[in-house]
């Protein structure tokens, strides 16, 4: 079934969201957190990390292995006037009364990501909406930093929520899809100062020492840790 509707949307997040978005598997696997952390030294295998803000005592540092199928995925700060549509692209978004949206941090994927967590669901206590960009209306028309987006999802399920339906749940691919597999959009308010990121793939390259990360650590029986995935962030782009 299918089922379009709009949402304005409100939010204020943080680089771990982005992380639950793009790595699909670890977000709900068990015995994997996300932390950030400045990287301070790595040798090629192994990330030792200096944890930073809540995630652990300053001092206190992690060492943390990659594997052969880590992911990379480089983070660079953007601003509203690059969405356009076609564009694959996401929101942490807080809900008000009625179903409208506001966006708390958005989020462009490079072609390597397209197709990333897509549908309406939550994550670590934030709701996060990820689909193709068909709608992009600045608040005014040289508007570069504020509008709103409209986000058109696959979900996985429809539901009714607060005398309404709602279509959620992770995207499966469509050979998987079940009958109760629904689609919608999802119209997104951002303010200006809304947090902006463009994400792409990337390689270890990036893991340049005093680079800031997120990284997604599953731990193993021995007590280490792996990185399953790392996001780095990168300098903003100009307007």
């Amino acid at each position: 079934m299918s089922l379009r509707f709009g949402y304005r949307l409100t939010c204020a997040a943080v680089l771990i969201c982005a992380a639950a978005q793009f790595f699909p598997l670890e977000a709900g696997a068990q015995g994997v957190t996300r932390i950030k952390a400045r990287l301070a030294a790595f040798d090629g295998q192994t990330m030792t990390l200096e944890p930073l803000a809540a995630n652990a005592a300053p001092g206190t540092p992690l060492t943390v292995s990659v594997l052969p199928g880590t992911q990379y995925v480089q983070q660079q700060k953007s601003f509203f006037g690059v969405l356009k549509p076609g564009d694959y692209a996401g929101a942490a978004v807080t809900e008000g009364r009625g179903g409208w949206l506001r966006a708390q941090n958005v989020y462009l994927y490079g072609d390597g990501l397209r197709g990333s967590g897509e549908g309406r669901f939550e994550d670590g206590g934030r709701l996060l909406v990820n689909g193709v960009v068909s709608q992009v209306k600045p608040t005014s028309p040289q508007g570069l930093f504020d509008g709103t987006i409209t986000l058109h999802y696959r979900g996985a399920t429809l539901t009714g929520a607060r005398n309404r339906a709602v279509c959620e749940g992770r995207a499966v691919p469509p050979a998987f899809a079940s009958a109760l597999a629904c689609s919608a959009d999802a119209a997104i308010e951002v303010l200006p100062g809304t947090p902006v990121s463009t994400l792409t793939l990337g390689d270890k390259s990036l893991l340049v020492p005093g680079a800031t990360l997120s990284v997604a650590l599953s731990h193993q029986p021995d007590g280490s840790q792996v990185a399953p995935g790392v996001i780095v962030e990168m300098p903003q782009s100009p307007p």
